[in-house]
């Protein structure tokens, strides 16, 4: 990893694979002086979307608060690291991987930091389907942490 990296994108789904992510993130910003945005993507699935009793606004601010809760520890880090910090919430009705690509391209990202994550042995032998879509589709360089 010599290339110049200015911008570091972090998945996180609210796991502790996804908190480790995170702190790997932060090491590799600290040594490349780098933005970090952590990102994490609400999937609604289309038929739900539609329903009307459904408080989508109220869900999107659950998320947020979500996330802040999540990622406390990893601001404060990036705080003494002297490390900018954002996050993203972003929502879709239809591919996780998707959004994260779109999201890295907007950003103008130059490393997306995925976790695999996995409970069985099978599992953690192999990559989860969000780490491998983007590993696969992504148009910059991607890490992947276990």
């Amino acid at each position: 990893m010599n290339e110049e990296i200015s911008k570091i994108m972090v998945c996180i789904d609210g796991s502790e694979a996804s908190i480790k992510t995170a702190r790997k993130a932060l090491e590799i910003a600290k040594k490349h002086k780098a933005e970090v945005i952590a990102i994490y993507i609400s999937f609604i699935p289309h038929y739900l979307r539609r329903l009307p009793q459904y408080d989508w606004e109220g869900l999107r601010e659950y998320d947020v608060e979500q996330m802040k809760i999540w990622l406390d520890d990893i601001v404060k880090q990036a705080k003494n690291y002297d490390i900018q910090f954002k996050t993203l919430v972003k929502e879709t009705t239809s591919s996780v991987v998707k959004e994260i690509i779109k999201s890295a391209e907007e950003e103008k990202i130059g490393l997306i930091v995925v976790g695999s994550t996995g409970k069985s042995k099978l599992d953690r032998m192999l990559v989860g389907s969000v780490a491998q879509g983007v590993v696969t589709n992504a148009k910059c360089s991607v890490l992947l942490v276990r």
